[in-house]
């Protein structure tokens, strides 16, 4: 059975919507996110603590590099 992953190795949402405005210098809202995640056009939590989500690292900084679509925020092409 695999272990969850631990918390200190997680970002928040808040965390995620800064990480994003770091690495492509584009600023997202959390309802904007939410939105992303329920259409799973971003990844979604790896875990849950109640209601509040966790987000790998990994994932979204693979999301940030290759986001698809007419708003794929990548400089270096």
């Amino acid at each position: 059975m695999p272990t969850e992953p631990p918390l200190d190795e997680l970002l928040t949402l808040d965390a995620v919507l800064e990480r994003i405005k770091d690495r492509s210098g584009r600023v997202i809202g959390a309802s904007t996110w939410r939105s992303y995640v329920a259409r799973e056009q971003a990844p979604g939590p790896v875990r849950r603590v109640g209601r509040l989500p966790f987000f790998s690292p990994d994932d979204i900084d693979a999301w940030i590099d290759n986001r698809p679509g007419r708003g794929n925020w990548r400089t270096d092409q």
